[in-house]
């Protein structure tokens, strides 16, 4: 595990000048300490990302009040998942939704300790309102996590009582989206993925309608993401050179019409996201190459944080040398503004360009470049 004592941001200010951004971070979690925080840190942009209901409004209420420095992101995190219900009419009892979403099937006492859940088409209003409020939102954070396990208290504690910036303050079950690593504190009772991709696939209808990046959380779940994906952007391909010269436009799709075996041209909004960002990538290195594939209809980044991936040793190394340079990012995945989080990213970003072999003036380029390409479709702003 990392020491976050050890982080250090040892970086010249020549450096953050050149532009240091943030991929995926939480600092709503600790909402009244993000005005004093961004007076004081380097960080170019940070890309905040919300996670459940009530952190909404705060990332909507971050983003509104600091435009220059935050770029939004509204999704609702795979740990989540079990709160909201699917279906058209509400459950007949919160015991019924969480016994068909929750496995093992869990006993009356822990349900007495969830709330009643809430609809996802009522989410997704509010998703789909705050897209078309922030021009340049993210759909995140949002994914499938195979492996979390609800608390035993059943509470997916936030830290917004916490006044330190050091590792002492993630004392609750739930840190930054990742386990705690204190087993003992978590219940067997995992949230079914057919539930979670259910949820997913509602907020990517959102993202591809308009046409947003998105930051997908993914825990031994690379595989099946991959086949979720997949399955969206099945019948549709780069246009060939000849296609892209009678339409005179970059970056367009066709779809290829099965029956008559031409393509055509498909100017309505596409049934997936542009541009995806796995975010603390943890999958293998094999399957870099499955996604950044040049005849995918996508892109896919890669983004890495000292606080997740740092725990694969030497694997973290070889993921890092497969993924393309133009399609990696960097991120601190920490839960609030400040020293901590800016030393965070000097650690990833010194890392990075330790193992790709670039001047850290030259990796500081690449990923900003990366990350404005992700974020806005461009580099030319």
């Amino acid at each position: 595990m990392f020491d976050f004592n050890a982080a250090e941001d040892d970086l010249p200010s020549s450096i953050w000048q050149l532009g240091i951004y943030d991929a995926h971070c939480h600092p709503t979690d600790n909402y009244k300490r993000l005005a004093a925080a961004l007076d004081i840190i380097h960080i170019s942009k940070l890309t905040i990302m919300a996670t459940r209901l009530d952190d909404q409004v705060k990332v909507h209420d971050a983003a509104t009040q600091y435009p220059e420095r935050i770029v939004p992101s509204f999704g609702y995190h795979p740990w989540f998942t079990h709160l909201l219900y699917t279906s058209q009419s509400p459950p007949e009892s919160k015991y019924l939704h969480y016994r068909s979403v929750l496995l093992p099937e869990p006993p009356k006492e822990f349900l007495d300790l969830l709330p009643d859940p809430v609809s996802l088409s009522s989410f997704i209003e509010i998703l789909t309102e705050n897209i078309e409020t922030h021009k340049h939102a993210l759909v995140g954070e949002i994914g499938i996590d195979r492996s979390f396990r609800l608390p035993k208290s059943g509470k997916l504690i936030s830290f917004e009582e916490s006044d330190t910036d050091d590792s002492s303050s993630i004392s609750s079950d739930v840190a930054n989206g990742h386990n705690s690593g204190d087993t003992k504190k978590l219940s067997p009772y995992r949230v079914k993925q057919e539930h979670q991709t259910e949820v997913l696939l509602a907020q990517l209808r959102v993202a591809a309608k308009f046409r947003r990046p998105v930051s997908v959380h993914g825990v031994q779940a690379h595989g099946v993401l991959y086949e979720i994906f997949s399955q969206l952007w099945t019948g549709y391909s780069i246009p060939t050179r000849r296609q892209k010269k009678k339409e005179k436009e970059e970056q367009k799709f066709v779809k290829v019409d099965m029956e008559g075996g031409t393509a055509q041209s498909d100017n309505d909004p596409l049934p997936f996201p542009g541009r995806i960002c796995l975010h603390s990538y943890s999958g293998p290195p094999d399957q870099i190459k499955l996604w950044t594939n040049r005849k995918l209809p996508v892109t896919v980044y890669f983004s890495f944080s000292i606080l997740v991936n740092s725990r694969y040793g030497d694997k973290f190394k070889q993921v890092l040398r497969a993924v393309p340079d133009d399609r990696l990012l960097v991120e601190s995945d920490f839960h609030m503004a400040g020293k901590t989080m800016q030393a965070l990213l000097a650690e990833i970003v010194k890392f990075v360009c330790e193992v790709k072999g670039w001047e850290i003036e030259q990796g500081v380029r690449i990923l900003g470049t990366n990350w404005r390409r992700f974020v806005y479709g461009t580099d030319d702003l």
